[in-house]
């Protein structure tokens, strides 16, 4: 028998014939390649990103915040962040005086997607500090993006390359380097330049001698004569921790400052007072994370409700008035003196950012303790001159007189057109800000609070979470719509600053008070966010494109649109996702199609039915 293996079988349909060419001509004649002002498709779906660089400076809570999301929400996107300091964390890094302790309980200073358990409830700057370097050392930050004792001491707009030029010096080498990149982001903070008080002969101090910014940590205080400079945060946290350790206390209180209990003092310990989590409190934490989110809420609902006591004429402001001025008076022992000196007269709680510094009047009021409500005269060798011109030994001078708070850059920041923000912000007419989030005029610049930001507001870690959003929105639109530059508009920025300055003279903030707010003048600009949080998460929550000046690259806007499909249609993205979401895990990703279904919902079933 021979075997064919050619043969149709007895089953087998009988062989299709070959489909014969049509004599239709469907397609036509080529597509053209080009238009006949030479426009041509971009040969890439809606939807595809663009490289780009990003250069940070600073890298504390902001930058890592960046970081995180960046990995997770950005594509196509290079970063890289150059940050003075030997490490990560920022001020947490720089502030370890005695009492450092934030201004937020505990759990409400925390990122939503890394909530973890503290030790007290108002946290001090080293386990702060921990917090912020166990998410470094978890994602690996350092490594990918940071490097570290590099300063930033040139920046330029190239306005027809569209990049940002640096030159950056590393401070390990004493070398200068040069870097370029599409947007540049401040997240240094406000608070970051600490400065010496001008106080005559303070260098020629023999003793010991520290700024609270720049603190020896761990240096022994204990019976030794000490001077605190300074009654503004820092001050009042210094006074309240080391008052019963010195063996004399030496003090200025040169303006008047409501010292209130802190924040959400319902949550507090008595008196307003810090009080370490206790083991079975935080067993229950661990245990219950609903319950974990209903405390973090209750005590950011306090927060929230806050900006009602800021509003002058309010009833919320006359009761905090009231409240505070008894408190004052029973903490300070009734000294008609210091009553007399420090609970002001002429404005309203609210006008500084409160600092809960529980026992800072008590200090006061210590035996051990001398407090001088007129300007320090000099220091010498040995020691201070008081206003009166007698002398005292001291062994240790603390300086906690702040930062400086002019805004201005500590290095050239120009603009494509050739301005420095140092002369545009330095000027009688004071700083112009786009929502604190840009500066008019300035292109592809951004920030995580810059003047006119929440800067009284509450816990920053929500607001720096929008800050990113907000960026991650104008990058992505550069990305897929080839935007070369964004600036605000400089109108606008002013006719934001109109609202905000007209405004503002409704709150304490703009009262006769020593503030940082105001650069440490007690009439000056308040550049601050005129509203509540809630008022200025919402406006953060999508850039107003409107309010921008923007350059394309491609002289035709539409050319993102590229070659008729979106990269959803070959990403691995779900093609149908405007009708809700199938994946189990929430991930936007091509559903797993159940094969069989069409076997119950298909029309065919019917009919093999029937």
């Amino acid at each position: 028998m021979v075997i064919n293996s050619d043969a149709p079988t007895a089953d087998a349909p009988p062989p299709t014939p070959p489909t014969p060419p049509s004599p239709f001509d469907f397609d036509g004649p080529p597509p053209p390649v080009a238009d006949e002002t030479g426009y041509t498709i971009r040969e890439e779906p809606y939807g595809t990103k663009r490289r780009v660089r990003v250069v940070l400076i600073g890298a504390g809570a902001s930058a890592l915040n960046f970081f995180k999301n960046a990995e997770e929400e950005l594509q196509n996107v290079s970063i890289v962040c150059y940050e003075k300091n030997a490490d990560i964390g920022g001020t947490w890094l720089e502030n370890r005086y005695p009492g450092c302790a934030c201004d937020i309980p505990s759990v409400n200073y925390q990122f939503s997607w890394k909530i973890r358990l503290w030790s007290h409830y108002y946290s001090y700057s080293p386990e702060i500090w921990e917090y912020l370097k166990q998410i470094e050392r978890e994602n690996n930050f350092i490594e990918k993006y940071v490097k570290l004792r590099h300063r930033v001491e040139y920046a330029a707009f190239d306005k027809a390359a569209g990049l940002w030029r640096f030159r950056i010096r590393d401070l390990a080498s004493d070398t200068v380097v040069e870097d370029e990149a599409e947007f540049f982001v401040n997240a240094g903070g406000v608070l970051n330049a600490w400065k010496w008080p001008t106080v005559p002969g303070l260098h020629s101090f023999k003793g010991k001698l520290m700024h609270s910014a720049a603190y020896d940590e761990g240096y022994p205080l204990e019976g030794k004569k000490v001077a605190v400079i300074g009654a503004g945060s820092s001050g009042v946290q210094i006074v309240s921790a080391i008052q019963s350790k010195v063996d004399r206390l030496y003090h200025w209180v040169r303006s008047p400052i409501w010292v209130t209990a802190g924040f959400a003092q319902r949550w507090a310990g008595e008196d307003g007072r810090n009080f370490a989590y206790s083991q079975e409190q935080k067993n229950y934490l661990a245990a219950n994370p609903k319950k974990y989110m209903e405390y973090r809420k209750q005590i950011e609902n306090e927060l929230n409700q806050r900006f009602k006591f800021i509003i002058r004429g309010s009833p919320e402001a006359a009761a905090a008035r009231e409240y505070s001025y008894a408190e004052m008076r029973r903490k300070l022992n009734y000294d008609a003196r210091l009553c007399d000196a420090i609970i002001p007269k002429t404005f309203n709680p609210g006008c500084r950012r409160p600092t809960p510094a529980p026992g800072y009047l008590e200090a006061l009021v210590a035996p051990n303790t001398t407090v001088f409500t007129a300007d320090l005269t000099a220091i010498d060798a040995t020691g201070f001159v008081d206003d009166k011109g007698e002398h005292h030994d001291v062994d240790v001078i603390v300086c906690a007189t702040g930062f400086d708070t002019s805004w201005l850059p500590r290095f050239p920041l120009i603009n494509g057109s050739g301005v420095d923000l140092r002369s545009f912000w330095g000027g009688p007419q004071g700083v112009d800000s786009y929502l604190s989030v840009a500066v008019p005029t300035f292109e592809n610049h951004f920030s995580f609070c810059g003047p006119y930001g929440p800067l009284g507001h509450g816990s920053f870690m929500p607001l720096i979470e929008q800050w990113t959003r907000y960026i991650f929105a104008v990058v992505e639109k550069a990305q897929v719509e080839n935007v070369k530059s964004f600036s605000p508009k400089l109108e606008l920025a002013q006719q934001f600053r109109q609202h905000a300055d007209l405004f503002l003279q409704r709150t304490a903030w703009t009262s006769p008070c020593r503030s940082w707010f105001k650069q440490g003048k007690s009439d000056g600009q308040a550049a601050i966010y005129p509203g509540s949080r809630l008022s200025f998460l919402a406006l953060l929550e999508r850039p107003r494109f409107e309010d921008f000046d923007m350059e394309y690259w491609d002289e035709n806007r539409f050319a993102f649109l590229g070659n008729g499909f979106h990269t959803r249609e070959f990403d691995g993205r779900d093609i149908t996702n405007y009708l809700g979401n199938l994946d189990p895990e929430g991930r936007d990703v091509q559903p797993e199609y159940d094969e069989h279904l069409v076997d119950i919902l298909g029309g065919m079933a019917l009919v093999e039915k029937k």
